[in-house]
């Protein structure tokens, strides 16, 4: 089944893509896909489409 859930990123001092991308590996989802859909001083808030059981 595929879902959706929203998690909490902290900002880093230089943003790339694979930053997002190490963070997400250490939840240990099965990511399909992500996107950055809010953010404020410390945290970025990330979507995720997910692969569930």
């Amino acid at each position: 089944m595929i879902t959706t859930k929203e998690i909490k990123v902290k900002v880093p001092e230089e943003f790339t893509s694979e930053y997002i991308e190490n963070e997400l590996k250490k939840t240990g989802l099965d990511v399909l896909r992500w996107a950055i859909t809010d953010f404020d001083d410390k945290y970025f808030t990330v979507n995720l489409a997910i692969v569930t059981d």
